[in-house]
């Protein structure tokens, strides 16, 4: 379970560079009880390596991996840091941050798992959802961007850029 979020970590400045990756496909189970533990398909499992294909193409390695605690995200945070070709810390962080997040929201959460890392990490990369993506463009991006749904595992690579964001390079998934 994250720790939470305390009054010095919301006005903390962090890191530097923030890589959400989305999750790869998966079957859906009916039943929403069983849905943390649904596994990638095989098209998720490749949507993921291209996503660390990505990474290692734009030399973006992240110091902390963060991911849900589906085993979707799970294995996709895998799966990357096997593409990487590097050994990381890899933290389950609950949910990680709410649907309808705000930019605030979001930075605090990326600051309390800066602070999980010794030294402080440069590049943190987050695997999780759809609504935690839409979260992100909307409030890190400003809406410059839009990711078709159907694209699984892409990645968004967010720049500190003074007292904003940059949305830099990106991956559809495809």
């Amino acid at each position: 379970m994250m720790p939470a979020v305390d009054q010095h970590s919301v006005g903390q400045e962090i890191a530097m560079r923030f890589v959400f990756i989305r999750h790869g496909h998966y079957d859906k189970p009916k039943d929403k009880a069983a849905r943390p533990r649904a596994s990638l398909i095989p098209q998720g499992r490749e949507a993921a390596q291209r996503a660390g294909e990505f990474l290692r193409e734009q030399s973006i390695i992240p110091d902390l991996l963060c991911h849900t605690s589906t085993a979707r995200a799970r294995e996709t945070a895998d799966i990357v840091l096997r593409e990487l070709g590097v050994e990381r810390p890899v933290v389950d962080v609950g949910s990680g941050f709410q649907k309808g997040a705000t930019r605030r929201e979001i930075e605090a959460r990326v600051a309390t798992w800066a602070a999980l890392a010794v030294p402080a990490p440069e590049v943190i990369a987050f695997v999780g959802h759809d609504t935690q993506q839409i979260a992100c463009l909307r409030e890190l991006a400003r809406g410059t961007l839009s990711i078709p749904k159907e694209n699984r595992a892409c990645v968004l690579v967010f720049d500190k850029d003074g007292d904003g964001w940059t949305l830099g390079a990106h991956h559809s998934g495809s």
